[in-house]
């Protein structure tokens, strides 16, 4: 299937590792022009490389903290001086630190939701009047199953997350008519490094081995597994394509069955 990716320029936020990274080498697989951007240029520049053996283009490269509000609007200098435009856009965040309801200061509080709320708010700010210029945009947000369904002792992710997706909820409405399509996909237990230090906190806490606390989550999964990160970049490159032509404002799951809820 064509997804009429090819030369489309795409922005992949949180690019260097994990699901941003497949993601990333997925867009490149089909053609699309990635530009990657993450907090650690050693980790981009090491990403762009592996990925250059697969792209016909070069890939840039911006170092940027998405809790920094002076970071993001360099990037937007940055975009508007390197790009004609911008057709897609991935928004993938860390998430944040594992913890209880009350453990946590004002001050954590505050790092969690300029990283998982503001930086989605500010980013989007950022890049949508671009696309509206274009009268075409496609932006897909990596956000958690912890959106539907609270995960325990993820404390800043239940609380904040949902609030994310209710404000894509709402400018995906604000610019559908701009031919501007944004999606949310809420990941489950996928193998990457959040994952892995996931199950050492939660060990920690169950006094037990990371092996028992995998075997117990990947029982609690119908699929009987993790899932891989190129599974869930499969998702995001359709929503990111000229392909995806009708489906806007929607919470989609990638999570082998694992959260039970009906919406």
């Amino acid at each position: 299937m064509d997804l009429h990716l090819n030369d489309k320029q795409v922005i992949v936020m949180g690019g260097s590792k994990g699901l941003g990274f497949a993601c990333a080498e997925a867009l490149v697989q089909e053609g699309a022009r990635v530009a990657l951007v993450s907090r650690n240029m050693e980790n981009l520049l090491q990403a762009a490389q592996k990925l250059r053996t697969a792209s016909k283009y070069d890939i840039p490269v911006f170092a940027c903290d998405v809790q920094n509000p002076a970071d993001i609007s360099r990037l937007g200098e940055w975009v508007i001086s390197t790009f004609k435009g911008i057709d897609g856009l991935l928004l993938n965040a860390g998430g944040p630190p594992a913890g209880g309801a009350l453990t946590f200061s004002d001050a954590s509080w505050q790092t969690a939701l300029d990283t998982t709320f503001m930086s989605v708010v500010r980013l989007t700010r950022l890049f949508v009047p671009i696309m509206r210029r274009q009268k075409y945009g496609r932006i897909a947000v990596i956000e958690s199953s912890s959106v539907k369904q609270s995960i325990d002792n993820l404390a800043l992710s239940n609380a904040i997350r949902p609030a994310a997706a209710a404000y894509l909820k709402t400018l995906s409405s604000e610019t559908a008519a701009d031919n501007i399509l944004i999606n949310t996909i809420l990941p489950g237990p996928t193998r990457t490094e959040r994952l892995e230090a996931l199950l050492q906190s939660w060990a920690e806490k169950a006094h037990t081995s990371v092996d028992e606390i995998t075997k117990r989550r990947e029982a609690q999964i119908p699929m009987g597994r993790f899932g891989e990160p190129q599974e869930l970049a499969a998702l995001a490159v359709f929503l990111l394509s000229g392909k995806n032509t009708y489906i806007t404002g929607q919470l989609i799951a990638v999570d082998g069955g694992y959260s039970r809820t009906v919406f």
